[in-house]
C-alpha cells in the first residue's frame, strides 16, 4: 500500500467519512482547450465496484442531483463538458469546442461527430437543444441553473447555439454537471427516463442486476465515442451510508473503491490497497444569513461578525473533532483554485478576548441567536456554543428534521446556519453564497462593493480578465466576515485491484476520478 496526498498546505485534520459523504449529497471560450487524455495503448479493463452514500433521486436529465449520485447518472448520460480531475479545468466532453460572442449572450457549442445513444440513434445538436430547453422549462433540480437561457437552437447537426438574457458566468461550469447531461429526445418524456434512460454515456444500466436505491450495475458500451479511455468493463455502485459497513465491504472484496475514515486506514492490508488523501473536497462553515441585521441587528455589525470569526479555534476544532484530512480556513474558495489567497489565512487569529471586546464595543453583549440543529451540526454544536459564549453571545440550537434542513436555512427564521458543502466551482460558490440571488444568501444581501464587483464579474466573459474582480471579492467577503469558515474537509479513498483515485481540484463524482494502474 502507498499513500498519496493531494494537499496545498500542511495544516490538516479530517472529517468523519459519513458526515462528509452526507454533505456532498446535499451537491472560457476556446477551441484551444485541451482534449481529454488519450491512452497510449490498449486499456486494461477492470471491474470497478464502489460505495456511494445516496442513490440517484432520478435519472431524468431535468431532475439530476450532483454529488455522489453522479457516479450513476454521469455513467449513463454524457455531459457536454468535463473537468480535469487534477486541475478542475473545463475540458471537452460531448462538445469538442465552444465560443462566446463578445458580450457573452451567445454561446456556440460544436459537438463531436459520430456519437450515438445506446439505442443507436445519433447524438446531435437537436438532441442537445431539446434536453436543455426541457430542463429549463421543467420544475426540478436543474431548472434554476438555466434561468438566464433565452433559447437553444440546433444550427446544424453538430452546432448548438445558446442565447442568454444576460451573460451567465457559471454556465460553462454547469455544463460539466447536471445541466450538461444529454437526453434522448425520442424517449425523454417516457416514464422509463427516471429509472432506465436511453443515454449517450459510456455505460448502460443492467436493470436485471440493479436493485434501485441499493445497488446499480452498469455495463460498458463498446461503441461509446471515448471507449478507449474508459478502463472499466463494469461499474457497480453500492449505496452504503454507514462507514463501518462500507469498510467491511472493502475488506470482504465486495468493493474495490470507497472512502474510509482515517482511523480505519491502518486496518487495511498494505499489500492490497492504495490510499489517496485529498485535503479539500468540501467546506464546513457558519453562514451568517442576516448580514444586514434586519432581524438580528448584531449580525449586521461588522465587529460582531469579525468577533465570531475570532471566537473559533479552528486548529483545535480540527484536532478535537476530526482526525487526519482537512485544512483550517477563513475562505470559502477552493485552496486548489486561482482565487484562493494564502495571505488571507491569518486574517482572524483565534482571540476570543479581542472578540469579546468587539461585541461589547458594538453594544451587543448578551445577545441570543437561534440556529438550526441538523444531522450535520451534531458534533460541532458544543464547540460553536462555547465559542459564542467566550465572546459574550449565546446560541440556542433548534432541532430541524433532515428533510427540512435546507428550507430552514432559507426560511428567514434564523440568522445563522452551519453547513458542509461540496465544492462546485469557485465562481459558482461565490455567487451562491454572496450573490444577490444566491441560494445561500436567502435575504438577498448586497452592498455597493458587492454590486460593483459582481457587476464586473457578470459582464466579463473571459475568466482571466475577471480574475482580479474575483480575488477582490474574496478579500472583501473575508474582511467583512460575511461568513465564518471553519475548515476545508478532506476525503480518504482506498482502492484495490490496480485502481487508483486521481481526483484533486475536481471533486465531481464520476468514473474519471479513477484510473487503472496495472
Amino acid at each position: 500500500m502507498w499513500t498519496t496526498r493531494n494537499s496545498r498546505v500542511a495544516r490538516r485534520a479530517a472529517v468523519p467519512a459519513a458526515l462528509l459523504a452526507a454533505a456532498l449529497v446535499v451537491s472560457g471560450c476556446s477551441s484551444s482547450t485541451p482534449e481529454p487524455a488519450t491512452s497510449d495503448g490498449p486499456v486494461v479493463e477492470k471491474d470497478l465496484s464502489l460505495a456511494a452514500v445516496s442513490a440517484p433521486n432520478s435519472l431524468d436529465p431535468a431532475q439530476l442531483v450532483d454529488g455522489q449520485q453522479m457516479f450513476v447518472w454521469s455513467s449513463i448520460l454524457d455531459t457536454l463538458l468535463r473537468k480535469d480531475p487534477e486541475t478542475a479545468e473545463i475540458i471537452p466532453g460531448a462538445a469538442e469546442s465552444w465560443e462566446y460572442n463578445e458580450d457573452g449572450t451567445e454561446l456556440t457549442l460544436k459537438l463531436r461527430e459520430g456519437m450515438t445513444f445506446s439505442s443507436g440513434d445519433p447524438v446531435d445538436a437537436a438532441a442537445v437543444a431539446a434536453t436543455l430547453l426541457r430542463s429549463r422549462d421543467t420544475p426540478g433540480n436543474v431548472q434554476s441553473r438555466l434561468a438566464l437561457v433565452a433559447d437553444v437552437v440546433a444550427e446544424d447537426d453538430t452546432t448548438v447555439k445558446v442565447t442568454f438574457s444576460s451573460f451567465d458566468p457559471q454556465f460553462l461550469d454547469n455544463l460539466s454537471s447536471g445541466v450538461g447531461a444529454i437526453g434522448d429526445p425520442a424517449t425523454m418524456d417516457e416514464a422509463r427516463t427516471a429509472t432506465d434512460p436511453i443515454g449517450s454515456g459510456p455505460f448502460t444500466l443492467d436493470v436485471d442486476k440493479t436493485v434501485p436505491g441499493s445497488s446499480y450495475v452498469l455495463v460498458k458500451r463498446d461503441d461509446y465515442w471515448d471507449a478507449e479511455n474508459v478502463p472499466f468493463k463494469t461499474l457497480t455502485v453500492k449505496v452504503i451510508q454507514d462507514p463501518t459497513a462500507s469498510f467491511n465491504a472493502l475488506q470482504s472484496g465486495e468493493l474495490n473503491a470507497a472512502t474510509v475514515q482515517s482511523q480505519m486506514v491502518g486496518q487495511l492490508n498494505q499489500d492490497d490497497w492504495n490510499v489517496t488523501v485529498n485535503d479539500a473536497t468540501a467546506l464546513g462553515y457558519l453562514n451568517i444569513l442576516d448580514r444586514a441585521g434586519e432581524q438580528w441587528p448584531a449580525l449586521g455589525d461588522e465587529r460582531v461578525r469579525q468577533a465570531i470569526n475570532m471566537s473559533i479555534d479552528r486548529e483545535t476544532v480540527l484536532t478535537a473533532l476530526f482526525s487526519g484530512v482537512g485544512i483550517a480556513t477563513e475562505q470559502v474558495v477552493s485552496p486548489y483554485g486561482q482565487i484562493y489567497d494564502e495571505a488571507l489565512s491569518s486574517t482572524y487569529e483565534y482571540d476570543p478576548e479581542k472578540g469579546k471586546e468587539l461585541v461589547e464595543e458594538a453594544g451587543f453583549a448578551g445577545e441570543t441567536f437561534q440556529i438550526p440543529s441538523t444531522f450535520l451540526t451534531t458534533t460541532i454544536e458544543p464547540v460553536l456554543t462555547q465559542s459564542f459564549a467566550d465572546i459574550g453571545l449565546t446560541l440556542e440550537w433548534v432541532t430541524v428534521p433532515p428533510q427540512q434542513a435546507q428550507s430552514a436555512a432559507r426560511s428567514g427564521e434564523y440568522g445563522l446556519y452551519y453547513q458542509i458543502v461540496g465544492f462546485n466551482s469557485d465562481t459558482a460558490d461565490l455567487a451562491t453564497i454572496f450573490g444577490i440571488e444566491g441560494t445561500s444568501n436567502p435575504r438577498a444581501y448586497t452592498d455597493a462593493t458587492l454590486d460593483e464587483l459582481f457587476g464586473v464579474i457578470n459582464s466579463t466573459v473571459d475568466f482571466d480578465e475577471a480574475l482580479p474582480a474575483y480575488t477582490e471579492l474574496n478579500e472583501y467577503v473575508v474582511d467583512q466576515a460575511f461568513v465564518a469558515p471553519v475548515a476545508y474537509i478532506g476525503t480518504t479513498w482506498a482502492t484495490g485491484d490496480g485502481i487508483e483515485y486521481v481526483g484533486k481540484a475536481n471533486t465531481l463524482s464520476t468514473i474519471r476520478q479513477f484510473a487503472v494502474t496495472d
